[in-house]
């Protein structure tokens, strides 16, 4: 028998009428609610760390250094993430002939398409890049067939676009 909570048990808790929580709930089966879940991902690992730091009164030069390093890594890890970005819309760029120049939120359009490169873009997607409404990204994509020579963007069956070159 586990000493956490089951999906179970809490989908019991959900549906039961009285007005206990869930942690409540877990002490009256002689039960705790497992919080902490292990993760190998170096995003959420610096976030927990920092959520302790920042909740502890006192920050003792270890926790300053930690963070000193979390930021780092954060720097390191956007860094390699923007250049791949640019080469491969450096790479694809060289491979286009464009009629007229693209505007920056085209050629961000674009290097969104690169990056996704094969895969079905939603127009949504696209919205959430240029900070738009999805309705005014239309004019982008359609910005684009017209300037860029080749037919790279098709329509996909079930909606959205697909990049091919």
């Amino acid at each position: 028998m586990s000493q956490y909570l089951s999906k179970e048990e809490i989908k019991q808790w959900r549906s039961s009428l009285e007005k206990i929580t869930l942690e409540e709930y877990a002490r009256k089966l002689g039960k705790v609610l497992e919080e902490n879940k292990q993760t190998s991902d170096i995003i959420d690992i610096v976030m927990q760390n920092e959520k302790r730091l920042y909740t502890s009164k006192e920050k003792t030069s270890a926790q300053k250094q930690i963070l000193k390093v979390a930021a780092k890594a954060q720097k390191v890890q956007d860094k390699i993430i923007n250049n791949t970005q640019e080469n491969s819309l450096k790479n694809i760029k060289s491979k286009l002939t464009c009629k007229k120049p693209l505007t920056a939120r085209e050629e961000a359009v674009l290097a969104h398409f690169a990056q996704n490169k094969g895969e079905i873009v939603y127009a949504k997607d696209l919205a959430a890049i240029l900070n738009l409404p999805t309705d005014y990204v239309y004019k982008y994509i359609k910005n684009l067939r017209t300037k860029i020579a080749q037919d790279v963007l098709q329509n996909a069956t079930k909606g959205g676009y697909i990049f091919n070159i």
